[in-house]
């Protein structure tokens, strides 16, 4: 058996289902991000290091973006899993303009881009968002 493959999980239920998510935007949101992120990524058949790897993504983000939001404001994430990839989009609503998300530097940005495919800043409903992709089929 090939490294990893012990690792490997069938593909279970619908992949292509959208999951969101809407958490109180507090840093113990970031535990419920961290375990739907990890079940979602686990029933695409990766292996057992890239779920750890993005659920360890996810919860950078959510920190990252939480510090810009404000009181009484709601951590969001869609999850959109399908058979090629697994997109994250992770925003606090009503966040407005971080301009210092866009130079993305500091430790944070070197975790999501070590960890993720794809780690991108863009907008969801005027607040910054952080976007993640990780590819589940073979490079």
């Amino acid at each position: 058996m090939p490294p990893g493959d012990q690792y490997r999980k069938e593909r279970v239920d619908h992949p292509d289902a959208t999951v969101n998510l809407g958490l109180p935007a507090d840093p113990a949101s970031i535990a419920v991000v961290r375990a739907v992120v990890a079940s979602v990524a686990s029933r695409l058949a990766l292996p057992y290091d890239a779920v750890d790897d993005l659920r360890i993504a996810a919860a950078e983000a959510s920190a990252l973006l939480l510090s810009f939001g404000p009181e009484g404001s709601r951590l969001c994430v869609d999850l959109q899993p399908s058979d090629a990839d697994l997109h994250l989009t992770i925003w606090v609503e009503g966040a407005g303009a971080a301009p210092e998300l866009s130079r993305r530097e500091g430790l944070a940005w070197r975790v999501l881009e070590g960890l993720a495919d794809e780690a991108d800043v863009r907008e969801v409903d005027g607040s910054p968002a952080i976007e993640l992709r990780l590819r589940t089929v073979a490079r």
